[in-house]
């Protein structure tokens, strides 16, 4: 054999175990696969097509940290390809180094600015990073490269959708149908976008040609369900998602959607049931785990309830948003002599409800600081024993630990028969209470005040909000003084409704937060309100109070009961049928005439 043949006969070992290892590759015998391209690399270990396959192999088969490293040595071995950049731009997305993966991707195309697959993964990185703008841009580039990939198409309607860009979405949608006539996903994410404009007929239908062509798909008759629960029609859910979990018993999101309709039918024991289903079903299901709290806590069962409550932050539509707080969360251990702050969370009701725990806490001598909603600063600086009260979001004192307001009934043990509900536990400012008191004398008769409306941004506003239209006929009890105290976009009301009767007087525009409540409601005889921050506050102050609730109301009000553990001086109006607010204003109107009655003898 010649110098030159025997020079020779290690690149053509090399090429055959290359040849033999791509081969398995394409077979999909991974492990062949790998043994062939390390058999190369042990011969040559800057073989650069050894290395990158082995990088593709490794992310294949989910080893996303061996696939960067083998592609970081193929960068190294030589110049870089188009599909080596982008391959490595996968593997870091899903190591989680988005910045990084962004940036090798961008190289790709600089390489490449044609280049499909990298298009590909820089849109799955855009999106991971919710920069869904970018995403939508370099996704419509991508169509534009294969304009007949009705999965691009659909990628773009769902970008669009997250993008809240639903109409543009269904625009989208129409073009893929146009193509493909009979997708179930485009009829689903037409669903989806219809949905989110509030157009629940139209997405009824959707959902309804989609499940023409897959009847048994569990997640398609969940969605339908969803939409019907939209439409209050929630009989019909309750049947859509039994379906779901006929078609597949162990989904944890059917299990989960059937627990919320139930509890919006008021069929607590059978909600407790199916949201332990999910739970059992994924253990980690956030949703299910607070679909749970909400239905034992609506049976009274505080002790399992508060605890399962403490999922709530970890939900992703979870209503208040991320603190960043440097010290430790509290769990309960003794903090005597130390200082804790304690913050608000959701709404400004939640808050008036629950600072009730914190003479507890100050009693095992904990140092208090109460971070709330600026509304509430004013009026929880006068709180019986509070020290220090801060804005949201503004500078803190130093202290040891923090805890949400909110978290505290479980922390302390909270029970059905345990409740601080010594009232008032809220104080008004003297001086405030008095100039009321003298702008309120002129008045005769029973004075009374109304809240007709909550914040619309809460999700079901709608239902627990009967307006100032249900409350109207109230206005022709005789012998009453009529005070609105409504804020808000329930104002909204004043100008649709037409003129009020000489006894109604507005002073929504003379009350700046919730001290001036809190001190017009001090002068007041009596408080009738919806379910929403000032029924809270009325009850704190010790009122007497009329809160009238949706047939599901809020877990806090327990089942059936017209009286509240809550607040003593609390009674409550709760709908029979769902909707049907004039049964109970008629009820009000009742009480309230037998009420006025009694005060003129």
């Amino acid at each position: 054999m010649s110098p030159e043949q025997e020079r020779s006969r290690p690149m053509q070992t090399i090429a055959a175990l290359m040849a033999d290892a791509t081969a398995q590759h394409d077979a999909g015998r991974t492990a062949a696969a790998a043994a062939g391209y390390r058999a190369v690399l042990a011969r040559q270990p800057d073989h650069g097509e050894a290395l990158q396959r082995l990088g593709v192999l490794h992310l294949q088969t989910g080893d996303h940290g061996a696939a960067l490293k083998v592609l970081d040595a193929a960068v190294a071995a030589g110049p870089a390809t188009p599909a080596l950049h982008s391959n490595r731009a996968s593997a870091l997305r899903r190591l989680g180094r988005m910045q990084e993966a962004l940036e090798s991707c961008m190289r790709a195309l600089r390489l490449a600015p044609d280049f499909t697959d990298a298009y590909v993964n820089l849109v799955n990185i855009l999106d991971q990073m919710q920069r869904y703008g970018d995403a939508i841009v370099a996704q419509r580039q991508l169509i534009i490269l294969r304009p007949f990939s009705g999965e691009a198409r659909l990628q773009l309607a769902r970008l669009l959708i997250l993008d809240n860009q639903a109409e543009a979405a269904i625009d989208a949608l129409y073009d893929l149908l146009g193509m493909q006539p009979l997708s179930v996903a485009a009829y689903v994410n037409m669903g989806v976008a219809l949905r989110r404009l509030g157009r629940h007929e139209e997405a009824e239908t959707a959902y309804r040609t989609a499940l023409g062509f897959a009847p048994d798909d569990s997640g398609l008759l969940s969605n339908l369900g969803i939409i019907l629960q939209d439409r209050d029609r929630y009989a019909e859910a309750i049947d859509c998602f039994q379906r779901a979990i006929a078609c597949q018993p162990n989904s944890a999101a059917a299990h989960l959607n059937l627990s919320v309709a139930y509890r919006d039918e008021m069929r607590i024991a059978q909600s407790v049931e199916a949201a332990r289903a999910a739970i059992r079903h994924d253990p980690g299901l956030a949703a299910a785990h607070s679909a749970l709290a909400v239905a034992l806590l609506m049976q009274g069962n505080y002790a399992e309830g508060f605890a399962e409550y403490e999922w709530r932050s970890r939900m992703p539509d979870f209503s208040s948003p991320k603190r960043n707080f440097t010290t430790p969360v509290w769990d309960g251990r003794d903090m005597k002599g130390r200082t804790l702050v304690v913050h608000d969370e959701q709404g400004v009701g939640d808050a008036l409800q629950f600072v009730r725990y914190l003479p507890p806490l100050r009693a095992r001598g904990i140092d208090i600081v109460l971070e709330c909603n600026g509304q509430l600063t004013r009026l929880l600086g006068s709180m019986p024993g509070m020290d220090r009260v801060v804005g949201r979001y503004q500078p803190l004192p130093p202290h040891d630990a923090h805890v949400s307001l909110l978290s505290l009934p479980h922390l302390l043990g909270a029970r059905i028969d345990n409740i601080p509900a010594n009232v008032p536990y809220l104080a008004t400012e003297p001086a405030l209470e008095a100039e009321w008191a003298g702008r309120l004398a002129g008045f005769t008769g029973l004075k009374v005040g109304l809240v007709w409306a909550g914040n619309p941004e809460f999700k079901a506003d709608r239902l627990r909000s009967p307006g100032l239209a249900a409350f109207r006929p109230l206005l022709d009890v005789a012998g009453v003084s009529f005070f609105g105290l409504q804020k808000g976009a329930g104002r909204q009301d004043l100008e649709s409704i037409g003129p009020l009767p000489a006894c109604f007087t507005d002073l929504g525009p003379d009350i700046g937060d919730f001290a001036d409540t809190a001190a017009i409601m001090a002068n007041l005889d009596l408080v009738i309100t919806s379910c929403t921050g000032p029924a809270h506050l009325a009850g704190a102050l010790g009122r007497p109070t009329w809160t009238v609730l949706p047939f599901a109301p809020d877990w806090r009000w327990l089942e059936d009961r017209t009286d509240t553990i809550w607040y003593p001086t609390m009674r409550l109006f709760r709908q029979e049928r769902r909707g049907d607010w004039t049964a109970v204003l008629a009820r009000v109107m009742a009480a309230l005439t037998e009420r006025a009655a009694m005060s003129r003898e």
